[in-house]
């Protein structure tokens, strides 16, 4: 077993993001080994892009996966990322700073409100006899060693099987579940500010990236000073065409030609963000 490394996972709708997190992991990161977990017919398409290739297992689907990490991971240290994540600077710092935990993601606490999957913190508070709960909503990410993770591992798959035992009736998500089972566990998140961002949060025009020289840099709303992260995730499918010029750039630059790829994949994130804005204002009116 390697000593420390990354692992992602890749499904149909996401496995050319995932061999982009793993050129901009390389570029920044050229010691730091990669594995990917995803069906065979997709390790087909893309495995040569990795290390260690891992199959995923078949009885499972969606976010389940994820509380499955333990398993699927070939290294002793691990640090996990979705495929819809770009990197601009080397994870040393990082994994200094967060090496020893059992398990660990940036988050905070909580001790009202809800998750964008309908979980009630209220409710789970309840029922866990704390008082207050560990989130990292859209995450995206997660560090954890060997074999000291296994209990916080064993504990998520506990709640997912009985996940009404611990929440109120709501979708599943593998961040709430986590977040649930750090709190039982009392296993603290960080607040590394720095570490992750969303474009989301950007001042519109500020936003400067090119990840084959590893610079990302825009203003946030509410900090005074530009934010510098060192990854950027792409959740809900955001700023699809940006994204899409970075996956191109790293991608020419390791001479992979999927320029027409990138494209659609572009286009579609672009019209499914489209339906989803375009959904919400539909039921907004039949509501009023």
């Amino acid at each position: 077993m390697a000593e420390f490394g990354v692992i992602t996972m890749a499904t149909d709708n996401d496995y050319l993001k995932a061999v982009g997190l793993a050129l901009s992991i390389r570029k920044h990161n050229p010691d730091v080994e990669i594995a990917i977990a995803c069906y065979k017919h997709i390790s087909d398409k893309i495995g040569h892009h990795f290390d260690y290739v891992i199959e995923q297992r078949h009885d499972l689907k969606g976010f389940e996966h994820k509380v499955h990490l333990d398993e699927y991971s070939p290294f002793e240290k691990t640090f996990f990322f979705d495929a819809d994540i770009l990197f601009f600077r080397n994870l040393q710092p990082i994994y200094e700073q967060w090496k020893g935990r059992a398990y660990t993601a940036r988050g905070g606490y909580k001790v009202t409100g809800g998750s964008t999957f309908g979980l009630d913190y209220k409710t789970v508070l309840k029922k866990i006899k704390k008082e207050k709960i560990i989130t990292i909503g859209g995450a995206g990410h997660a560090y954890f060693e060997k074999p000291y993770c296994q209990e916080v591992f064993n504990l998520a798959r506990k709640i997912t099987s009985d996940y009404t035992s611990y929440a109120n009736p709501c979708k599943y998500a593998d961040e709430d579940v986590m977040g649930i089972a750090m709190t039982i566990l009392d296993l603290p998140p960080m607040d590394n500010n720095d570490f992750q961002a969303r474009l989301i949060h950007a001042i519109p025009g500020s936003i400067k990236m090119d990840v084959t020289k590893g610079f990302c840099e825009f203003n946030k709303n509410g900090v005074g000073k530009p934010v510098t992260p060192y990854m950027i995730h792409f959740v809900m499918r955001e700023f699809p065409f940006l994204y899409r010029k970075n996956l191109s750039k790293i991608y020419k630059e390791n001479s992979i030609h999927k320029e027409l790829d990138l494209w659609v994949l572009a286009y579609r994130d672009w019209y499914w963000g489209f339906k989803t804005i375009l959904s919400g204002k539909v039921k907004a009116l039949f509501k009023n």
